[in-house]
């Protein structure tokens, strides 16, 4: 799968982001779901493998499950 059809397709997706500030910076962990909501997972020693295991878990048990909408509408 190309980066594109990735990003296109129902998985959920492990991100990540930086972030600085006058206090230094982070890299903050997150999962992206196939309808664009973000689960943040934190900036600290764990929170890479918690994105993982999240999207994991996710996708173990199919898009189908996390579609918010009523069948038929677009």
């Amino acid at each position: 799968m190309t980066d594109i059809e990735t990003l296109r397709s129902p998985l959920a997706l492990v991100a990540h982001r930086q972030i600085h500030s006058d206090c230094g910076g982070a890299t903050v962990f997150c999962v992206v779901l196939a309808d664009g909501f973000i689960v943040d997972c934190g900036s600290d020693g764990y929170s890479q493998k918690r994105a993982m295991i999240l999207a994991e878990a996710v996708n173990s048990f199919g898009p189908e499950k996390f579609l918010m909408r009523k069948a038929g509408e677009a």
